[in-house]
């Protein structure tokens, strides 16, 4: 077994998979690397099959239902005491990567770094926003897949990702994890272990109100009832994603609105 499976979903993201590859290798012996590419056309084949041939390297690369169905695929490969998904055009803080994967901490079934943001042409943001307590998942999705291990005993308990949910169901996933109290969580807010690309789905004008819809259902759902905070620090950050000084504003906004950091 290995300490650590890292897990990348990629479709047609040729230059993102390239910029996660090289935060990745050379890859710990204690480490495997898992790609999960949905037949993508843009040469992304190409690049995995420049991969180093190793044990602790697999790919495979064939039409999927979606972000979280290949992610369930690498869950069903991996063989790793942890799990972290790094998805294409995200990547690691090397050293921090490279010292946690000697170190192997365990202190927790999840395990919570930070994380900072990036554009599309590499220019860092702000780290993102992280939880004082893990109570704040009832207010929003304060759980960052890039900068989390999730011990394999968690999707043991409560599965696989839903894919009734499109674009939020790690947040789905996180909830019922703390939901379950014997399932322990580790907060470590000083250490920036990833770097999460600022263009993502949940991120994206076109799919502001599904991902919205989505928030809604899960938390009522679970908590019975929705933050109204939450929807509306959600949708006023993708707008003000097109003004000047975004990331600057977006900040200030969320600290008012929550009345946090």
């Amino acid at each position: 077994m290995y300490y650590l499976s890292i897990i990348t979903v990629a479709y047609n993201n040729k230059e993102g998979l390239i910029r996660t590859r090289d935060s990745i290798l050379p890859l710990p012996d204690n480490c495997e690397w898992i790609i999960i590419d949905a037949a993508s056309s843009d040469g992304t084949k190409k690049i995995l099959e420049s991969l180093p041939k190793q044990k602790n390297i697999k790919w495979i690369s064939e039409s999927d239902k979606g972000i979280f169905d290949g992610m369930n695929k690498g869950i069903d490969l991996a063989k790793g005491k942890y799990l972290n998904f790094m998805n294409s055009g995200d990547f690691y803080n090397r050293s921090t990567f490279e010292n946690i994967s000697r170190n192997e901490p365990d202190d927790a079934d999840v395990i919570m770094y930070n994380c900072m943001t990036v554009d599309e042409n590499n220019n860092q943001g702000y780290a993102r926003q992280f939880p004082k307590s893990i109570d704040e998942l009832k207010e929003w999705a304060c759980v960052q897949h890039q900068s989390t291990l999730l011990h394999y005993n968690v999707f043991k308990k409560l599965g696989k990702y839903n894919l009734s949910y499109r674009y939020l169901s790690d947040y789905e996933h996180s909830v019922k994890a703390y939901l379950d109290k014997s399932i322990s969580f580790s907060l470590n807010n000083n250490v920036k272990l990833a770097y999460f690309l600022q263009d993502g789905v949940s991120t994206n004008l076109k799919t502001v109100s599904k991902v919205s819809e989505e928030y809604i259902s899960i938390q009522k759902k679970y908590f019975g009832s929705f933050s109204k905070k939450l929807y509306m620090i959600h949708l006023a950050k993708i707008l003000i994603g097109y003004l000047p000084k975004s990331e600057f504003i977006g900040n200030m906004l969320r600290k008012i609105i929550l009345n946090k950091r």
